[in-house]
């Protein structure tokens, strides 16, 4: 088993087609066995990039995917980061779960929850597959709401607190295929 980070950058359209938005690609650890993974995959549409650091990569992409959760509950795009409440939302939420990315060994820069939110700022038209689905009275099946779990759970370990995740993530359960 080798553990990855899966950059698949893709939305669902109405008539079920899929646009893919950007190259589709993998990131794993460095070792042997992941050599024969990016030999396997050389030529195919999908890239394969190894890292040394595969714990901080892990951790950026559950910050990135934590935050997304936050269009979900509002029901908009990326474009609604760029009101200031939102923005400041946002970095606190990625603040904090930055705290428990380093505990948990991950070497990510004061500067990691800025870019993050830059690139929603970028992509105001962006927006998560999981928002698609609401109003057309699909589901939510949100892996978001795993990875902000996930920092609730790694953070209790190092007794660190998480009010917003402890706020966001029943938020998010909510909204998606629970009771209610």
């Amino acid at each position: 088993m080798l553990p990855a980070v899966v950059w698949f950058p893709a939305l669902r359209e109405a008539d079920a087609s899929v646009w893919l938005r950007a190259a589709p690609r993998l990131t794993i650890p460095d070792t042997a066995q992941a050599r024969l993974v990016q030999d396997a995959l050389r030529g195919t549409r999908c890239a394969v990039d190894l890292t040394e650091d595969f714990t901080s990569v892990a951790w950026r992409k559950l910050l990135q995917n934590a935050v997304a959760g936050l269009m979900v509950l509002a029901g908009r795009r990326a474009g609604m980061f760029s009101r200031e409440d939102i923005t400041a939302v946002a970095l606190a939420y990625l603040r904090e779960c930055l705290s428990v990315a380093r505990a948990e060994g991950a070497k990510l820069s004061d500067s990691v929850p800025q870019e993050i939110v830059e690139v929603f700022h970028r992509g105001a038209r962006r927006s998560e597959h999981l928002h698609s689905y609401r109003p057309r009275g699909r589901g939510c099946r949100w892996s978001g709401i795993f990875a902000t779990g996930v920092v609730q759970r790694r953070a209790r370990r190092h007794a660190i607190p998480t009010p917003l995740s402890d706020l966001i993530v029943p938020l998010l359960a909510a909204a998606s295929d629970g009771p209610g």
